[in-house]
């Protein structure tokens, strides 16, 4: 399998964290390639697999370059829903990032 670096970046700074950690959430945007499943493998396969991993999907958001339309892309089509062009800006949907930590009581 394959592994997510973002993840692995993750799971090395909990590594050395002085705390105890009850739970995990992460925000994953919808265009990263990965699948909640193969997300939770390789959480699965680390160090804290015993703690629960909660995955929150960023929607993916785009704004047109030419009319300056915000839409949600659909599948591999980019071109604006209104004006038909092919430049637009990223706004939102490439996040990988940790979220939140809840540490243990005690």
């Amino acid at each position: 399998m394959q592994k997510n670096p973002r993840l692995s970046a993750i799971i090395d700074h909990l590594l050395h964290q002085s705390t105890r950690i009850a739970s995990v959430q992460v925000a994953i945007g919808e265009s990263v390639l990965f699948s909640d499943e193969q997300v939770h493998t390789q959480w699965g396969e680390s160090p804290f697999a015993q703690i629960p991993l909660t995955i929150r999907r960023v929607p993916a958001e785009q704004q047109c370059m030419a009319c300056f339309e915000k839409y949600h892309p659909t599948s591999a089509e980019i071109a604006c829903p209104r004006c038909g062009s092919v430049g637009a800006k990223i706004i939102s949907g490439e996040e990988f990032f940790l979220e939140s930590v809840e540490e243990q009581n005690g």
